[in-house]
């Protein structure tokens, strides 16, 4: 059964006291600096621990034992817990773990088959945040329980780790995880530290109907971490994760890097953005196109969160952005 003896938050911040106290019996003066900083990391931890007890309160006290995933990236998560996983989704676009290639599948994750989902009697469904009405509605009719985790950016998936690991008593292995996790986003940080940030814009789709993505997406929260600026927050100002903007303002923006997400073979998709870019003269004004910096990535590594796709995407990236 799960058990939480005192408060994660409450923990740090008589952590802080006493090392602010012990910092006061020494000669190493506490500036307003170190004081600001240290009140800062307290409450961001405190913030943090709240945000994990509310959404482990979703979940059953003990442990439920047959469970189905309704995410691919949740789906990864629980394999890697070491969580047996009852059903998944179908999907031609994600990459599932080669575990759970015998799993049975219950239709995608945007259109879940009940009838496939009430046979495997589950527990609980565990499903993205995005999925939560179409879920919801589709067990309606059962009395099977739920519980949706945000799966868009690297944040929401560190977050996800910690509650799965917490709801399921699989701390150890959450923390193993989470330090792989930060590993990669000590070595973003670290590659942006070294040399000025590049402007870059990131488009998901086809060559005849792109979108750009915001820091809330996967490739835009690495992108955040790594300290580059992402135009399609900076400049175009887009509110949602995936916004349709016009050549124009991207132009104006003026990106020293354009990555491009599609699904597909990777070079197929930069011939036909390379033809896309030859059709239109606009393309040509840009930085990225002068400095040969316009890049098609792979879906596979990219275009959805993953925590088996970072140790690739990470060193990937960092190289595109800080060559």
């Amino acid at each position: 059964m799960r058990y939480r003896p005192a408060s994660i938050a409450s923990l740090l911040v008589s952590l802080a006291l006493v090392s602010g106290a012990t910092a006061c019996g020494t000669d190493t003066p506490v500036t307003a600096e170190t004081a600001a900083a240290s009140a800062t990391t307290t409450t961001s931890s405190a913030a943090n621990a709240a945000a994990v007890d509310a959404l482990v309160a979703q979940f059953p006290a003990t442990p439920p034992k047959t469970v189905v995933a309704a995410s691919v990236p949740l789906a990864e998560v629980l394999t890697l817990l070491e969580i047996p996983v009852a059903g998944v989704p179908s999907t031609t676009t994600q990459q599932l773990p080669a575990a759970l290639n015998d799993v049975p599948r219950i239709g995608s994750t945007m259109a879940p088959d009940v009838e496939k989902i009430i046979k495997l009697s589950p527990d609980l469904v565990i499903a993205a945040e995005t999925s939560r009405s179409t879920i919801e509605a589709s067990l309606a009719s059962t009395t099977t329980p739920a519980a949706f985790l945000e799966t868009d950016s690297f944040g929401d998936l560190k977050l996800a780790v910690e509650v799965l690991g917490e709801a399921f008593d699989k701390q150890a292995e959450a923390d193993k995880i989470l330090a792989s996790m930060t590993a990669n986003e000590s070595a973003l940080a670290t590659a942006g530290a070294a040399t000025d940030a590049p402007k870059v814009l990131v488009l998901i789709g086809a060559t005849d109907s792109f979108m750009v993505m915001n820091n809330n997406s996967f490739m835009g929260s690495l992108i955040e971490l790594s300290g580059a600026d992402n135009i399609a927050v900076s400049a175009l100002g887009v509110k949602e994760t995936y916004s349709a903007v016009n050549l124009e303002n991207i132009i104006a923006a003026a990106p020293d890097v354009v990555l491009v997400l599609r699904s597909g073979n990777v070079a197929e998709g930069q011939a036909a953005f390379d033809a896309e870019v030859a059709k239109n003269a606009a393309w040509k004004s840009l930085p990225a196109y002068a400095d040969d910096r316009i890049h098609v990535l792979d879906y596979a590594t990219f275009g959805y969160t993953s925590v088996g796709q970072l140790d690739k995407a990470v060193p990937t990236l960092t190289g595109l952005l800080y060559p």
